[in-house]
């Protein structure tokens, strides 16, 4: 399957699915080494296929995660400029809280398992604020009932 990602006109297309890992009062986000911030796991959606399948799909292969039962959250659309490119962005925020005896939350600044560019760490949510993490909302986010939709432009 093909990832969802295409360039209409002077845009690039992306249909993603990322995850807020919780554990303890900790985020798990994932730095790139050529990147001057984090982001939370994810990644993008194939062709014909639903957003939580994809969640558990990616999940599964960059952090190893099986059995997860992920919750909606938000849907959140944004647009901005990245290494001179302009993006549109629809994104499927999905939300996991982890018990602690779950591997990865005895782990610290660990390998994706999937890219080994990108190092995983937990960060506690009082921390957060120290941090550049994009997408910006994550500073907001917060576990309810509703699912909310946010838009974000960067862009002029």
């Amino acid at each position: 399957m093909k990832d969802v990602s295409i360039l209409i006109e002077d845009y690039k297309f992306n249909f993603r699915v990322c995850a807020l890992i919780e554990n303890k009062g900790r985020y798990l986000l994932e730095k790139n080494i050529n990147t001057d911030f984090l982001n939370m796991p994810g990644g993008r959606v194939h062709s014909g296929e639903n957003t939580y399948d994809a969640i558990v799909r990616e999940l599964d292969e960059e952090l190893g995660l099986k059995d997860i039962k992920p919750k909606l959250i938000k849907i959140s659309e944004q647009f901005f400029e990245f290494n001179n490119n302009k993006y549109h962005e629809l994104n499927f925020v999905y939300y996991i809280k982890l018990n602690n005896n779950n591997d990865l939350c005895k782990k610290n600044n660990f390998l994706n398992k999937d890219n080994n560019d990108e190092t995983m760490l937990w960060i506690k949510k009082k921390y957060l604020k120290n941090y550049k993490i994009l997408p910006e909302f994550i500073y907001k986010l917060k576990n309810s009932n509703k699912i909310s939709h946010l838009i974000f432009s960067k862009i002029k």
